[in-house]
């Protein structure tokens, strides 16, 4: 039987880009909603112009800081879940594992959302590293020390390591029996 256990790179690419949606809904509606509060509170304390525009020159800056901490959590928090994946990999059938092929706490979930930066700051070199590497990972696996896999394919190894337990050593082990 032919079983890839981690997932490759166009499989990822197309989970975040599923993300990247979802929070670009989010972050519409959270805009939406501040711009509300913020031209309410200030039509129902102060009238004048004045107020108005520089208080809607701090919009840009709080909706950073909103989006930032929404993604920060967003990743964070759906990975260290239960689910152990965001929206986007549920769809795709891929989770996010540590060593041991189990589900990672959330500092560990947040360590690998924000070494995501290194990934960024090599031109996306980082990123592109997934399709060449043994075990699928970029530069932000390899430091947080977490595997991207393919949900069956993790079932089936499981099952194996429970059923028929194997003496090789290396973890996590690649199921592709070919190579």
């Amino acid at each position: 039987m032919f079983t890839i256990l981690y997932a490759g790179f166009w499989k990822r690419f197309l989970a975040i880009g599923i993300d990247v949606v979802i929070l670009s809904i989010s972050y519409l509606i959270i805009s939406f909603i501040l711009s509300i509060v913020v031209v309410g509170i200030i039509h129902l304390t102060d009238n004048s112009l004045e107020s108005e525009v520089s208080v809607s020159s701090l919009l840009p800056i709080i909706f950073q800081l909103l989006s930032g901490l929404t993604t920060w959590l967003y990743f964070g928090l759906f990975e260290k879940s239960k689910y152990q994946a965001t929206v986007g990999k549920m769809i795709l059938g891929i989770k996010v594992v540590n060593r041991s092929m189990e589900r990672i706490g959330f500092g560990r979930a947040v360590a690998r959302y924000w070494l995501r930066l290194l990934c960024n700051l090599t031109l996306g070199i980082g990123y592109i590293i997934v399709g060449f590497t043994k075990y699928k990972q970029g530069i932000h696996d390899m430091i947080a020390d977490t595997y991207i896999v393919n949900n069956r394919a993790l079932d089936n190894y499981l099952y194996e390591q429970q059923y028929q337990p194997q003496s090789q050593t290396e973890y996590p082990l690649n199921l592709n029996k070919n190579s």
